[in-house]
């Protein structure tokens, strides 16, 4: 029992030190390049690895040399059991301003070993609650969102595509 009992923290210990000392920097520059290769692009950001998290500070997001979003903070938790991106908060560009107005307050997503086959988000804004998760295995997206007031007073043309629930929940699925 006593020989489980230090194989076990041992076992912690190892991940821990591996997760503290992996090349978090060099990782996020790859993952960069693999964004850029599908036309996403995140400039005039500040990469910060402190050990167990990994944030970036400010920064803009573009979509095919259209700017996004003006990033405040992106904070990456990789522990091996549980991963999350919170981005919090950011601004949506002038150009985005009639497809989504004003800015998100908070948004995550989050997977875990717990449940290997969903990445779980969820986002809360100007535009209201948005919550969803994504299914490997059956290939398939889901999105629900309770809409502020400003938002349904802008109509936005996405928000047809949405399908009203009861409680004023929209819904949207698809598969991929």
């Amino acid at each position: 029992m006593n020989f489980l009992k230090k194989s076990i923290l041992f076992l912690f210990v190892l991940i821990a030190l591996v997760i503290f000392f992996s090349p978090k920097t060099q990782l996020y520059y790859k993952a960069e390049e693999i964004l850029a290769d599908n036309n996403i692009i995140i400039s005039e950001e500040i990469a910060n690895d402190a050990g167990f998290i990994f944030s970036i500070e400010g920064g803009r997001l573009y979509y095919d040399d259209l700017e996004v979003a003006q990033l405040n903070e992106v904070t990456l938790l990789p522990f091996v059991f549980f991963n999350r991106i919170s981005v919090a908060p950011f601004t949506f560009s002038k150009e985005m301003q009639d497809f989504i107005p004003g800015m998100v307050t908070q948004m995550y997503v989050q997977y875990s070993i717990i449940d290997p086959l969903h990445i779980i988000y969820k986002a809360e804004g100007d535009f209201g609650t948005l919550a969803g998760q994504a299914a490997f295995l059956d290939r398939n997206i889901s999105i629900d969102l309770i809409p502020s007031d400003k938002l349904l007073q802008s109509k936005p043309p996405w928000l047809r595509q949405l399908k009203k629930e009861e409680g004023g929940v929209y819904h949207y699925e698809s598969t991929y």
